[in-house]
């Protein structure tokens, strides 16, 4: 792993004093005194291959938080929709919605469920890959995903998430966000079940017009080729206390 950078030179003085969007909430005490708690979000995102999972697991440990891994929401929901139809237009959003309206999709973990039904090695299968581009482009898949990560973001309170749009889109306001990269034939070697369809995704990913693959305009981006997972976890967890204290 090579370096952490911070894209906005003026990064450490930023502070993010949106009060009532999900970062604070002001509640009354037994003095009847507002008192501001802080939630601590932590937004994880990068392009497949760049150990999001991996980094965003330990980092969660080290935190004493739980994570939540938002690609299992779209794995899940490529499994269920691949028997049933391929959304690739807008004109799908009828039958998606009533996909959506009859099917509970949920994470937990590693596993994603699907009306109940653990699914793991399944979200790794070639079904899944071949269509997860396809179905994660599609503009009423990913609001109603989003509407479930959002939610289960607002109950855990404080975590680690990560996913291809965190910082951005799904929880602007993370107190800090990471970008993580790493060069293409590390990215390969950790993802050989999927050769060139992660390049084929990522193409996409960051071409499509809802939601695009990014780095948010405050995230630290960090190179995960080389350098010790220890050190780099430890580089992490500091700069997330630093912009925690900021707040």
């Amino acid at each position: 792993m090579g370096s952490i950078a911070a894209v906005s030179p003026a990064i450490l003085a930023a502070g993010i004093r949106k009060v009532g969007s999900g970062l604070h909430a002001t509640h009354s005490g037994n003095s009847g005194i507002g008192v501001v708690t802080m939630s601590l979000v932590v937004a994880i995102d990068g392009p497949g291959g760049s150990g999001k999972s991996t980094v965003a697991y330990r980092l969660a440990a080290m935190l004493l938080l739980p994570m939540l891994s938002t690609g299992l929401y779209f794995r899940t929901v490529a499994w269920g929709l691949s028997s049933v139809v391929l959304p690739d237009q807008d004109d799908d959003t009828a039958d998606i919605n009533d996909w959506f309206d009859h099917h509970e999709v949920a994470v937990e973990g590693q596993v994603g469920l699907l009306d109940g039904r653990a699914l793991d090695e399944e979200l790794r299968s070639k079904r899944v890959q071949e269509v997860l581009a396809q179905v994660s482009a599609n503009p009423t898949v990913r609001r109603r995903i989003l509407e479930l990560e959002r939610a289960e973001i607002a109950k855990l309170g404080s975590c680690v998430v990560e996913g291809r749009d965190i910082g951005s889109v799904v929880w602007p306001d993370a107190v800090c966000k990471f970008y993580l990269v790493a060069r293409l034939k590390v990215r390969l070697e950790r993802r050989p079940e999927e050769g060139l369809q992660l390049l084929d995704r990522d193409l996409k990913d960051t071409t499509r017009y809802h939601a695009p693959l990014k780095v948010a305009e405050d995230a630290f981006v960090v190179d995960n080729s080389d350098e010790s997972l220890d050190v780099l976890i430890a580089r992490m967890g500091d700069l997330v206390k630093l912009r925690a204290k900021s707040c």
